[in-house]
């Protein structure tokens, strides 16, 4: 745990705008593969127009394990195209290793959006929408 604390002090985040269903966000982008295994660990909260973007070098169904979150989150999956292909709700934190949910997607996905609970609910995203950033990875 301390040695991905270290890590995560190293890492440096860029920032891009990206807009799904009614809402847009400013959204930290995790493009690495330790940016990607950390994630949103050691921090506390989403601001409400805040998100995390994951980027995934190959389709595949990547899933997002909630070990040693600190709050709960709302997940969106997308796939190549940047639709909509999957999202859980009110995703909740985990201690220990046991018990620990894993969230899988029902389809390929390509890129992995992390929002505060309750973001897909009001910003009424759906299945099929499209997710729109710049750059295009």
């Amino acid at each position: 745990m301390a040695l991905l604390k270290f890590i995560y002090g190293m890492q440096h985040y860029k920032t891009i705008r990206l807009r799904v269903g009614s809402g847009s966000f400013d959204a930290l982008v995790a493009d690495t593969f330790w940016k990607r295994l950390i994630g949103l660990m050691f921090r506390d909260r989403l601001g409400r127009s805040e998100c995390m973007l994951f980027v995934f070098n190959r389709a595949g169904r990547h899933g997002i394990w909630m070990r040693n979150m600190l709050f709960s989150i709302d997940i969106v999956w997308l796939d190549a195209e940047r639709h909509v292909v999957d999202f859980v709700e009110r995703a909740k934190p985990c201690k220990g290793l046991s018990g620990c949910t894993t969230y899988y997607p029902r389809m390929d996905d390509m890129f992995i959006i992390e929002f505060g609970s309750g973001t897909v609910s009001r910003s009424r995203i759906c299945i099929g929408d499209i997710a729109r950033f710049r750059p295009d990875y």
